[in-house]
Parts: structure tokens; C-alpha cells; sequence
């Protein structure tokens, strides 16, 4: 296959089917065409085609280099917990997962909508522009998204966060608990006015007040915070306390009864979810406690609740084993992604 004669250059981690509507466009055709044309050489469903699948094509279509959208996975991976290290945090290379596609600045992208799966979250630092879910918001006037930033895709990346994980949506249920019933900052209140939103709702609390959502997720991640709010050690009032705490000064405000309320729904959660790690077994035929890493990251896709993803067992007081669930296969565990909390759906 001969490449098509208008070549574009990819955006950095760009998907192969975004990659492929603007190469399509760039050469007088229509996406759908090229499409379809890619899906009939590759071999993919006609049905459900999978582009994604069709990298190798894409490259020859576009003349880029053998493996260019492998390597570029592979540099833009997300840090996991599995097997191959012990179920410690690291980028590995052999399960790594990509994030979920999201739009890409249509700055950087001259106009053309495409998707992209980068390092990042959603701020173009380049342009100073709000771009995820198909937005396009002038942040120039507020230096503290381009902070917020990059701590997501440095810090936080480093934890394996991006903007589906759940920690993201966990600390931007917190704060909008609390600004039900309390007076938003100065800070935000002009966010609110400049960005053009009604009022505080899911949707556009994680806009609003994407600085402080990264913030609160940088301090409930921490080791040591995580290890103390979901620790058996400690009560359960102590616990929800340091959360509201944690949202608060963040917020500079006083605590409210519905942020107390969601507070102490996900600390519940997450002891439930952690006293299930300490009784996991190895397998079904095995009663022989399974690694406690290991069954973290197990308990915490069990009881959707993300926070044990950031816990270690050097960190927490481990009771007497008593057998409980079986752990699932490592691959099972590998393959699922993460997701927000259940305690976060109403």
C-alpha cells in the first residue's frame, strides 16, 4: 500500500482513528471512505470495526514510521499495579495500559477534531485551553489550571491517575458535597462567572474547580493519608474527620452535613473493601492468604473503591488472617481497568 500523497504529522499519543479522519480530510476524502477502506485491507469487522487494530496500515497510509503508534503507546503508558513488580506502582511494559481517548486541543490539532490518549489530563498547557469532552475554554486568565496540570501528568501520572481512573471524580464529588451548602471561594466564584457556568453540578464542578480537584486527589493519594483514612487501626470518626479536613483547607471553608455525609460514605466503603484484602485468599482451591498487594488491587475493583489502589501493607496494621474470597488470576486483575467508586453514584 502506497502512503497517500498529503502526509500529516501525528499529535503526540494520537489514536489511529483520529490520526486517520485527519489524514483522510487532508487528501479530499471523506473519513468514512478511508475508513472503510482501512477496515476491508486490515481485515476488521465491518460491523464494529476496531481501528485501533489497524496501526500497522495507518502508518503505511500516512508514510510514518514502522511501529509508530506502538512506541508512542508505549511512552504515554500509565503506571499499574501488577504482577511483573510485585504489585508495586510502576510503568511496565508489559501490561501497561493507555488512557482513554479524549479530544485533543483543537489548537494543536489546527482546527480538526481528533482524539488523543497523552500524558495528561485536560488543560492544553501549550495553548492555556480547556479541551477534554469536546470544550474549548480560555484558561489564560487562570494560571493555576496550568499548575494543576502538571502536577496530573507528573505526580499523579506517576500513581497511575488520569482523568477516568475514579480518584479524579472522587475528589470532585467531595467538593461539590461541600459547596452545596457553603459559600464558594472568591477564586472559583470568578471561574464560575468568566467560564460561563449556571451552577455547581457533576458536570462542571470538575471544570470549575479542576485546580483544587487535583489538589484534594494529590492529598488523598498520598501514602501515608490514604494508609491513615482506610488504616483498622484507627475509628472511623477520626478517619472521616481527616477527610473533611483534607477538603476544607483545600477549599478554605468549614465542613458541611452533606460533605460530612459523603465523607463517611467513602471511608465506610473502604474499610469494608480493605478488611476484604485481609482475608483474600490465594485462589479458590487455596485457603493460604494471598500477597497483600496483590489483594488490594483485588479488593479494590471488588468493592470499586480506588483509594486501596494507593495503599501498601508496610503502611497498615495486618489483623490475624481469616480466610474469606478467593483472589482473582493476575491477567483477570491486569486486564480490568479502573473505575470511580460506587459510593460516588447516587
Amino acid at each position: 500500500m502506497r502512503p497517500l500523497p498529503i502526509g500529516v504529522r501525528p499529535l503526540p499519543a494520537e489514536t489511529v482513528s483520529g490520526y486517520l479522519a485527519r489524514l483522510a480530510t487532508a487528501n479530499m476524502l471523506t473519513p468514512r471512505d478511508l475508513r472503510l477502506h482501512v477496515t476491508a485491507v486490515a481485515g476488521l469487522s465491518p460491523s464494529r470495526p476496531n481501528l485501533e487494530r489497524a496501526a500497522g496500515w495507518a502508518e503505511r497510509l500516512g508514510g510514518l514510521a514502522p511501529g509508530h503508534f506502538d512506541a508512542d503507546a508505549r511512552r504515554n503508558a500509565m503506571y499499574v499495579r501488577c504482577q511483573h513488580y510485585q504489585w508495586q506502582p510502576t510503568r511496565c511494559r508489559q501490561c501497561g495500559y493507555t488512557q482513554r481517548p479524549r479530544t485533543a486541543c483543537q489548537r494543536c490539532s489546527d482546527g480538526s477534531h481528533t482524539t488523543v490518549c497523552s500524558r495528561g489530563g485536560a488543560v492544553c498547557n501549550r495553548h492555556r485551553r480547556w479541551h477534554t469532552d469536546g470544550a474549548d475554554f480560555d484558561l489564560a486568565p487562570f494560571p493555576e489550571y496550568a499548575r494543576a496540570e502538571r502536577c496530573l501528568s507528573g505526580t499523579l501520572w506517576k500513581r497511575g491517575i488520569g482523568l477516568a481512573t475514579g480518584e479524579l471524580q472522587l475528589a470532585a464529588t467531595l467538593i461539590r458535597y461541600w459547596a452545596v451548602d457553603d459559600q464558594i471561594s472568591p477564586r472559583v466564584a470568578e471561574r464560575v462567572a468568566a467560564l460561563g457556568v449556571d451552577e455547581l453540578s457533576s458536570e462542571t464542578v470538575f471544570l470549575v474547580a479542576y485546580p483544587e480537584v487535583v489538589n484534594l486527589t494529590t492529598v488523598l493519594t498520598d501514602l501515608s493519608f490514604a494508609s491513615y483514612l482506610l488504616s483498622p487501626r484507627f475509628s472511623l470518626a477520626e478517619q472521616v474527620w481527616a477527610l473533611e479536613a483534607a477538603v476544607i483547607t483545600i477549599m478554605r471553608g468549614s465542613t458541611t452535613p452533606r460533605l460530612h455525609h459523603v465523607a463517611e460514605k467513602i471511608v465506610s466503603r473502604g474499610k469494608a473493601a480493605v478488611e476484604t484484602a485481609f482475608g483474600m485468599r490465594q485462589n479458590a482451591h487455596n485457603k493460604r492468604p494471598a500477597t497483600l498487594e496483590k489483594a488490594l488491587i483485588a479488593a479494590s475493583q471488588r468493592h470499586r473503591s480506588c483509594l486501596l489502589r494507593h495503599l501498601s501493607s508496610v503502611r497498615i496494621q495486618v489483623p490475624p488472617f481469616e480466610p474469606g474470597v478467593a483472589a482473582p488470576r493476575n491477567d483477570v486483575l491486569v486486564r480490568r481497568r479502573p473505575l470511580p467508586d460506587l459510593a460516588l453514584q447516587e
